[in-house]
């Protein structure tokens, strides 16, 4: 082995001793980073084998000789080998790094979901389905599984109407002239004195109280439904579609589905979740409308997300 093979080989195990001693998640991250390298190479090992099955009649090397010599018709083959390739590599490349929802557990939610077992064993110890509350927290601040705001507590949305903040997208919302309409912080400060000193100012640098408010809201909203829908998963999907539309839309939902035949307002699945009053207009820049984004939320949060953060509860 030469030394400059030697070079190569030292300098790659120091960066990535490097990146292991500097990573934030214990290791996690550097973890992932490699994993999608690996991938990548992958990728573009299975574009150049499906470019030998079906442009093995192309010699490319002789193509290449001819080009520099000043031939178009080579250079342009070539040129169009390269765009196949990295097209069809593009195409693994997608296929590897498409995260299954179902399965993969986001970096951060490893560090904080714990932490959100832990408040939830303080605040409302007799939940009935702890791991919905992780999901949650992963639809609110997922864009997608390896997105850097998943599971962030510096995850934030900001446009000039409203700003959702951290784990649970709290949200203050503006009038056109720029005062609070909606203010979800101090809200949750009402459902739960052990958050009074949360303000907006540390609302970012604090994620044990950012899963408290996450945690203490969903807790009111059962504790209200309880008293008049009886089964608990059905109150919880209720409450996780009031989490993202509001409880008072819910209600009116529920109240609307009463007045139809057919329809109890005591169940969710293909009964209130039926009925929504919400706006069915396509909303600019998110290609869904507000009835389709409340209505996936529920499904993503229950039937999608759900059961990969069960062992994180069986574990607290």
């Amino acid at each position: 082995m030469s030394k400059r093979t030697y070079g190569i080989w030292l300098f790659s195990a120091l960066v990535l001793a490097w990146l292991f001693w500097t990573d934030p998640d214990k290791g996690d991250s550097t973890k992932d980073m490699l994993l999608n390298l690996i991938s990548v190479g992958l990728a573009f090992t299975a574009a150049h084998l499906v470019r030998k099955f079906y442009l093995d009649y192309i010699k490319l090397q002789e193509h290449v000789e001819e080009a520099k010599k000043g031939n178009i018709g080579s250079g342009l083959v070539v040129l169009g080998t390269i765009i196949f390739t990295c097209v069809a590599a593009l195409i693994f490349s997608t296929r590897a790094h498409a995260a299954d929802v179902r399965t993969y557990v986001p970096v951060g939610a490893k560090q904080y979901c714990p932490m959100l077992m832990q408040e939830k064993d303080k605040l409302w110890p007799d939940h009935p389905d702890p791991a919905a509350l992780c999901s949650l927290v992963e639809q609110e601040s997922c864009i997608s599984l390896t997105h850097p705001t998943c599971w962030n507590p510096k995850s934030r949305l900001k446009t000039s109407r409203e700003e959702g903040a951290g784990f649970g997208q709290i949200t203050r919302a503006y009038t056109a002239d720029g005062r609070i309409r909606f203010d979800a912080l101090q809200a949750a400060k009402q459902l739960e004195p052990s958050l009074n000193e949360w303000t907006w100012s540390n609302v970012y640098d604090r994620p044990d109280l950012q899963l408290r408010a996450v945690t203490a809201m969903n807790r009111d909203c059962f504790k209200r439904l309880s008293r008049i829908v009886t089964d608990p998963a059905e109150v919880l999907r209720m409450c996780d579609a009031a989490y993202n539309g509001g409880y008072e839309g819910m209600q009116q939902e529920r109240r609307a589905c009463g007045q139809r035949a057919g329809c109890n307002p005591q169940k969710w699945v293909a009964n209130v979740a039926n009925v929504c009053l919400k706006s069915k207009t396509k909303w600019k820049g998110y290609g869904a409308s507000a009835c389709d984004i409340n209505r996936g939320h529920v499904d993503f949060v229950f039937n999608v997300r759900h059961d990969k953060y069960l062992p994180f509860v069986r574990s607290t």
